[in-house]
């Protein structure tokens, strides 16, 4: 039983049932699925089930099957699809199911042919006036600046291939059912794509040139000798991609910084060895500051800021209505800035839970034995604060850039000088941006794990040993990377001659 889960049910046992909370002691689907429906037409909501009237947590047999079957039920039965998350948790050695719900983005949402209205703690049949309300309030929910057209975007400007790993990734998730595998219907369908017209959270998601028609797309990160901003600045990057390769350029950068070896996927995420920083908690912060971002305004900024003491996230913004700064550590209501592009992220399984990602933060730092973070929020800006986290900074920082740089000139001296003409011939042979790329992939891997061998890069990357084992031949030619130790024990890492070079050099 964790701490951190039953101070979380504890929090929601002190609020009476009300419009967004409901306590359910019976696994009822039908029941279930009637409230969930009043909660995608109201505000969100979240419903605990295995807690009486009375507050006494009485459990739920069999919860963790249960709870998987419960999800599947509701995206089946709800139309349209909705984005909803069960979890279980443990109390008084009791299993509880907790369904989180956020408010639909597409009402009026339906389950059993009828549409479902909350009224104070009850859930009822809409009425024709609450209908009318609800249409009303769907056509204002629109004017949301992520829902709105964007002007002069044509199929060209969208990243296609982005939409299709994304559709890839939907599908895996199971959290969706009947999704399109056309990019523009998978688009259409979210709402992303409407009329001929891609929406602005399209061109956030999914452009392949965003910063054309959203230059506050823009994310800076700077890291700083002293705790004054502007003074002594020794990294400065711009990140102006669509979002999911901006998220994943951002967390490689830590991952890096730290020799961590990741990359930014469900999985990857996970700990699954003890880390030098805090990646979860890390990793929500950023996500919510993606999510939760003001984007209406050209002047809307994102910056990740971090000190010789601490780290610094600060978004644009302000916290939804009705959410406190003393209410992230505690139970408490998700409501996206823009839903529509937290479904997405939600869907592409890069959002475990609903609701409970400040918890987890707050969790995560607590059994890893760092500082808690700290929000605070001003009326335009809202920031997150690692205190005591110091990022060992180091030449991996620039590996993008620098590393790639000089793989070129390692390339380039090699033809130049006619070495090993045999081997040359058959690099020249293979698609020279690829063959850059694997390379560019296995240096990358060997700097974050300082030394492997060539069966664990091919396992990694996972691609052909014969593949892996050409590639690292003609690494050793150029001198990028070497063999230490035994065959047996021994590995490759990489050299000083690429470290060396300027051009590898010339971020640090």
């Amino acid at each position: 039983m964790k701490k951190d889960d039953v101070i979380y049910i504890e929090s929601a046992l002190q609020k009476p049932e009300s419009e967004t909370l409901e306590f359910e002691e019976v696994y009822d689907k039908n029941e279930i699925g009637k409230t969930i429906c009043s909660f995608l037409n109201g505000n969100g909501g979240q419903l605990f089930l295995g807690i009486n009237d009375r507050k006494e947590v009485t459990g739920i047999s069999d919860a963790d099957n249960l709870s998987s079957d419960l999800k599947l039920f509701l995206t089946n039965e709800i139309v349209p699809e909705p984005a909803v998350s069960t979890d279980v948790l443990v109390f008084d050695h009791k299993k509880i199911i907790i369904v989180n719900v956020w408010q639909g983005t597409s009402q009026p949402y339906i389950f059993d042919g009828t549409i479902f209205f909350r009224q104070k703690e009850i859930s009822k049949r809409a009425t024709t006036s609450q209908l009318v309300e609800l249409i009303h309030g769907n056509k204002t929910q629109n004017v949301r600046w992520e829902a709105k057209s964007a002007i002069e975007v044509e199929v060209g400007d969208i990243d296609l291939n982005e939409v299709a790993i994304c559709i890839k990734d939907v599908h895996a998730s199971g959290r969706e059912k009947d999704v399109p595998g056309d990019p523009l219907l998978f688009l259409s369908k979210y709402g992303l794509y409407r009329n001929g017209d891609f929406t602005n959270a399209a061109i956030l998601l999914f452009a392949k040139e965003p910063v054309r028609f959203c230059p506050q797309v823009r994310v800076r990160l700077s890291v700083f000798k002293s705790d004054k901003s502007g003074e002594n600045i020794i990294y400065d990057k711009i990140f102006d991609k669509n979002l999911f390769q901006s998220i994943n350029q951002i967390t490689e950068f830590f991952d890096l910084a730290y020799g961590i070896s990741s990359t930014f996927t469900t999985k990857s995420w996970l700990r699954d060895d003890k880390p030098g920083f805090p990646r979860l908690a890390i990793r929500e912060a950023i996500l919510n500051a993606f999510i939760h971002r003001d984007y209406a305004s050209f002047s809307s900024s994102l910056s990740i800021n971090i000190y010789p003491g601490k780290l610094q996230i600060i978004s644009f913004g302000k916290f939804p209505e009705g959410i406190t700064v003393e209410e992230l550590s505690s139970d408490h209501l998700s409501l996206p800035v823009n839903p529509d592009i937290a479904h997405i992220f939600f869907l592409r399984r890069w959002i475990e839970k609903i609701g409970r990602g400040t918890n987890k933060m707050i969790a995560q730092c607590k059994e890893l034995g760092f500082d808690v973070p700290v929000w605070s929020t001003t009326n335009a800006s809202v920031t997150v604060t690692f205190p005591n986290l110091t990022v060992p900074f180091n030449f991996n920082e620039g590996l993008s850039e620098g590393i790639n740089e000089g793989l070129n000139r390692l390339i380039e001296e090699h033809y130049i000088e006619g070495i090993n003409e045999g081997t040359s011939k058959g690099i020249n042979s293979e698609k020279t941006e690829g063959l850059k790329e694997s390379l560019l992939e296995i240096v990358k891997l060997l700097i974050k794990h300082n030394r492997l061998r060539g069966s664990e890069i091919a396992e990694k990357l996972d691609k052909p040993y014969k593949t892996i084992e050409r590639h690292l031949k003609f690494l050793k030619q150029i001198k990028a990377i070497s063999y230490k130790g035994s065959k047996r024990a021994g590995g490759y890492q990489i050299t000083d001659s690429l470290l060396n070079l300027p051009a590898s050099r010339s971020y640090l």
